[in-house]
């Protein structure tokens, strides 16, 4: 089975979600990275609110790494002058990122060459428990979200959400920019989704993070990520049931 390519764009993540992937070990580390510059794999180089340059690593010792420079003086400049710099490459299918205070001129076997010193520690962002599922906006799935009021006296606000996307571990939400209730480590009991042909899910959400988006016709939403909290075996079964079906129609249409 071939496996995808590895998207080189900036895994974001929010109260220390990435604990898990840290790598801390400057030996482990350099190893990481001449195993990049031997295998040539491609380096995003992120500077500037989005701006990167594409280049390729050249070697790594354990207090830095030099990398090949850009072909355009002006954006080379840009990066040079850029206090955050954040690295994305790919590690034997694994996407490996890190944020550094600044890049440096330096030279490389007598030539030009961007030199950025090694990182208190780098993520090797591998997840092995779940697989995220799109749901298509046909499916028409929403999750119906309880939000207590402030006032206990009164009857909780129900929240209608579409969902964009699910896996055995959570969901993603379709939100407004500006969402200020569905929160980063807020929970929400008994919250539900309506499954044609499955069943109604009744699942308890903590919110993880949540990621601005741009469609292509220049609107901007919010994608917020929750976790399922102690799920039980019934809802489980009915969450695989619905995920198996998502991806067996997801196969038919490719």
């Amino acid at each position: 089975m071939s496996l995808k390519p590895v998207s080189l764009k900036i895994e974001q993540f929010y109260n220390d979600e990435d604990l898990e992937f840290r790598i801390t070990s400057r030996k482990e580390m350099r190893s990481i990275l001449q195993n990049i510059a031997e295998q040539g794999s491609h380096v995003a180089l992120f500077y500037g609110g989005g701006n990167f340059i594409l280049t390729s690593l050249l070697g790594a010792s354990e207090n830095g790494m030099w990398l090949d420079i850009g072909p355009f003086p002006p954006e080379n400049k840009r990066l040079l002058l850029s206090d955050k710099v954040t690295f994305v490459s790919v590690h034997r299918h694994v996407k490996v990122q890190f944020t550094s205070p600044g890049v440096e001129n330096d030279s490389y076997d007598s030539n030009e060459a961007f030199y950025i010193e090694m990182p208190g520690y780098m993520l090797r962002i591998q997840r092995r428990e779940f697989f995220r599922t799109s749901v298509p906006a046909t499916a028409h799935v929403k999750c119906l979200i309880p939000v207590l009021p402030q006032n206990p006296d009164d009857e909780p606000v129900m929240r209608e959400v579409p969902v964009v996307d699910i896996s055995g571990g959570g969901i993603g939400l379709l939100c407004e920019e500006n969402e200020d209730t569905l929160l980063p480590e807020r929970v929400f009991s008994d919250c539900r989704m309506e499954i044609p042909d499955v069943g109604t899910l009744i699942v308890t959400l903590e919110v993880r993070n949540g990621i601005n988006f741009t469609t292509p016709n220049n609107v901007t939403h919010k994608r917020v990520g929750c976790h399922f909290v102690d799920l039980d075996n019934q809802m489980n079964i009915l969450l695989q049931r619905y995920i198996t079906r998502l991806q067996s129609e997801s196969m038919v249409r490719e």
